[in-house]
Formats: C-alpha cells, structure tokens, sequence
C-alpha cells in the first residue's frame, strides 16, 4: 500500500502511533487518497482530536477541498465534533467554503445546536445569512431541529427571521411543523410573520396543527395566525 493510503488508513484507524511513523518517514501530510481526501479530513470526520493535532503540528492544510468539496472543517462540523472544529478554525480554516449542498460549517453546527461553536464562527466573520442550494439559512437549520437557545443567539447576531427557503418555507413554519413550542416562541419574539405562506399555501399554523403540537398551536394563535 502507498505511503499516503497508509496514512489516511492510520487516521481513519485513529492509530496515533502509525500517524506518527508515516509522518517521521517523510509521508507528504497533505497527500490525497480517493476523491482526493487526506488524512485530515479522515481524522477530522471520524473524531479524532489527538490526530488531528498531531497532523496540524506537521503542518496539514486546513483548506484543502476533496471532490465533494469538503473540508476538513465541514467534516468535523458535519460529524458533530465541536472540539474539532474549534481546533480547525484556530489553525485559519475557511469558515465560508461550502460543501456540494452549498452548506456551511455554521448551517451544520447550527442543525446540531452547538451554540457557542455558532458563536464563535459568527466572531470569525461567518456569514449568519447565507443560503444553501434550497434556500436554508443556518436559522431555518436550528429552528428546524428545536434548538431554540440556538435560534435566540443567531436572531441576537443579525441572522433574518423570515427569511423563506426556495418553496417558501420559513423558520417559523418548520418549527412549528416539528411541534418545537420553544423554538416557535422564540421566532414570534422576534417578528417572526404568523401569515406567511409557503408554495402550497400552508402557513404555521396549519402545520402546528398537523403535528398535533396544541401547545404550539396555541402560542400561534395568540400571535393571531390563522390558516
């Protein structure tokens, strides 16, 4: 096997001992496997924080992207591994790239209600209202999955409220779609529109309903949505 494929395999493996043999040996830190994926990416993707040190030490690029356009960044991100990303961004990792859904690492930590990791990438000047290819805001992303500490901290940073997705979704039906009470109260907080509708005409309402959330539909009317 070639001495790169062995060194991605160690940091798949977590095999710190192997990393640091290859590495010792000369192996390029930076070479690429399949899909032009490095050792960086594997350990980044598969949680291993001693590696991924051990790999920057020796002067891994953060911002090399592989043929999904991945970083090692958005796999650490993607993969639920704040320390790493935290590590990552501290070593200068692009914090803009996008993966080939057009998702950021913030939109990704964001999903996962990683509140203070969202906090610290909008500190490194992480743009809070970028897009994906459907539309979706790392808001939309957070009140989708009921992070509602995590919605209140990017309303608090500029992120837009009613912004809707490419088929007219918003933060607020989708949460209230979820039966996410919180989250939903939150977003009326913070001018979040009771009459928007989307593609199909169903409003936060409606789909409170459908999810048979009483309490979110409740708060709804209170706010005075209507179907």
């Amino acid at each position: 096997m070639p001495a790169n494929e062995q060194l991605i395999l160690a940091a798949i493996r977590g095999d710190i001992e192997k990393v640091n043999i290859l590495l010792s040996e000369g192996v390029d830190v930076n070479a690429s496997g399949r899909g032009k994926t490095t050792a960086l990416m594997m350990a980044a993707s598969e949680g291993y924080l001693n590696i991924v040190h051990h790999l920057l030490a020796a002067d891994a690029d953060v911002n090399i992207k592989n043929d999904s356009d991945y970083t090692a960044v958005l796999y650490a991100a993607e993969s639920n591994y704040p320390d790493i990303v935290a590590a990552l961004v501290h070593k200068g990792a692009d914090i803009s790239v996008t993966n080939h859904y057009g998702e950021t690492a913030l939109m990704s930590l964001a999903r996962q209600g990683h509140t203070e990791l969202v906090e610290l990438l909008i500190a490194w000047g992480a743009d809070i209202n970028v897009t994906n290819f459907i539309g979706d805001t790392a808001l939309y992303l957070a009140a989708e999955n009921g992070h509602a500490y995590t919605t209140q901290t990017l309303i608090d940073y500029g992120a837009y409220v009613n912004t809707a997705n490419v088929v007219g979704w918003t933060p607020l039906m989708m949460a209230a779609a979820r039966g996410a009470t919180a989250t939903v109260a939150v977003l009326l907080e913070n001018g979040a529109d009771v009459s928007a509708r989307n593609r199909w005409g169903s409003t936060a309402l409606k789909e409170a309903k459908n999810a048979a959330s009483f309490a979110t539909i409740e708060l709804l009317k209170r706010a005075g949505a209507k179907e």
